[in-house]
């Protein structure tokens, strides 16, 4: 799908000759590359979308990263399904995470991993090179940035996919974006699933 914010970057891969086959010893799919609509009409196994992220949102009803996010004053969380629209974003903090926040999350947990209480341990592992915070200390200082007060929002179902691919170290200022990426209406009530 071409749009003014990516025309430029398509190569029209299989759209001048839709029914051509081609390909060569060596390439992939055993010398012959499969395009065009001939793809669709004989084999319809696997179909592909190329778009600007602000399209690909568009055209699947899903926020995809890259595409723009209105950044609004009113928290998501304070409104109602028929309110909120895929790309309402919220910024929150920065809050910085000391010594004190690492030390008293393992003591008040029990998760007393040496990453997060020997300096001298974890400053000789190269992941860490030093005293990190707890991923789920971490969780809990980004759950802190929600509306705290009661209003449409029901409950938190959960995190999909969550990983800790950084180390936070004491002195590391956290700011968290929330986008609502999907909105799923449920049918028989007034409310619904916000991703």
């Amino acid at each position: 799908m071409l749009d003014r914010d990516d025309a430029e970057e398509s190569t029209g891969h299989g759209s001048p000759l839709p029914t051509l086959v081609h390909g060569g010893p060596g390439r992939p799919g055993g010398g012959e590359e499969l395009g065009g609509i001939r793809g669709v009409l004989d084999h319809m196994q696997r179909t592909a979308i190329q778009a600007s992220p602000d399209m690909m949102t568009a055209i699947t009803g899903q926020w995809t990263k890259g595409a723009v996010r209105d950044q609004t004053e009113l928290h998501p969380f304070r409104k109602h399904l028929e309110e909120l629209k895929i790309d309402d974003t919220i910024v929150g903090g920065p809050r910085t995470v000391s010594l004190e926040d690492i030390e008293h999350f393992a003591e008040f947990t029990g998760d007393t991993f040496y990453a997060h209480t020997d300096p001298e341990a974890a400053a000789k592992n190269p992941l860490f090179g030093g005293i990190v915070a707890h991923g789920y200390l971490v969780v809990s200082l980004a759950a802190g940035f929600v509306e705290p007060n009661p209003g449409p929002v029901l409950a938190n179902f959960g995190v999909d996919g969550l990983r800790f691919l950084t180390p936070v170290k004491a002195g590391d200022a956290l700011t968290v974006t929330l986008t609502a990426k999907q909105l799923t209406p449920r049918l028989s009530a007034d409310y619904g699933e916000v991703r």
